[in-house]
């Protein structure tokens, strides 16, 4: 897992450009919170991410455990680990999602949404529409399919080499590992601690 390295830089943007000064940290829109290899990632992309991957994959009576104080450092440990395996993807053009996964996975997305009122609040409040909630999707279910292949793959290898899995930090994977290793990773200043962002009436841009 990448190692997140606090470098001095304001990370507390509004949608209005400014730097949100303490008076006014009630009323924070987002905020850049980390880069990885110079790809800056907001608060909205993190949370937002996590919410549309808890949902496919945690159990239904857990798709309210979003992002909060409590849990923002694990979630932003996984959401690096995660852009990481996105990025490689990307890089190198594979792991695409088909149209058939793609109306499967959205389907389970609606249902949740409208099954538990959390989640739902959580997208409201996160101004993720219809385009920025597919977008998610299928970078959630890209990084999912490599992290399967590559597992494969690397299982595969060492019982064709007849050794045993090898022990890596965090009982991570050598291949994750590996790529972990090679990332350059910044935390901005204050990315380490939850602050709540507050609800807008728009669509979250990109997404990651």
């Amino acid at each position: 897992m990448p190692q997140l390295r606090s470098h001095y830089l304001v990370a507390a943007l509004t949608f209005a450009g400014f730097a949100a000064a303490p008076a006014l940290a009630q009323q924070l829109g987002n905020r850049l919170v980390l880069a990885i290899n110079q790809v800056p990632y907001s608060q909205r992309q993190i949370e937002l991410y996590t919410a549309v991957r808890v949902a496919l994959f945690a159990p239904a009576d857990q798709t309210g455990t979003l992002v909060d104080s409590a849990n923002w450092n694990a979630s932003l440990a996984l959401f690096t680990t995660e852009m990481v395996i996105l990025q490689e993807a990307q890089r190198l053009g594979s792991f695409g999602t088909v149209d058939a996964v793609l109306e499967k996975y959205s389907a389970r997305l609606q249902a949740r949404r409208t099954a538990h009122g959390k989640f739902a609040m959580a997208l409201q409040r996160l101004g993720a529409d219809d385009p920025a909630l597919a977008h998610t999707l299928e970078n959630v279910l890209r990084v999912a399919a490599f992290r399967r292949s590559k597992n494969r793959q690397e299982a595969q290898d060492i019982s064709a080499a007849g050794g045993a899995t090898p022990t890596q930090p965090g009982g991570a994977a050598k291949w994750l590992s590996d790529l972990s290793g090679r990332a350059a990773t910044r935390l901005y200043l204050g990315g380490d601690v939850y602050q709540t962002i507050q609800p807008v009436q728009r669509s979250i841009e990109g997404g990651p």
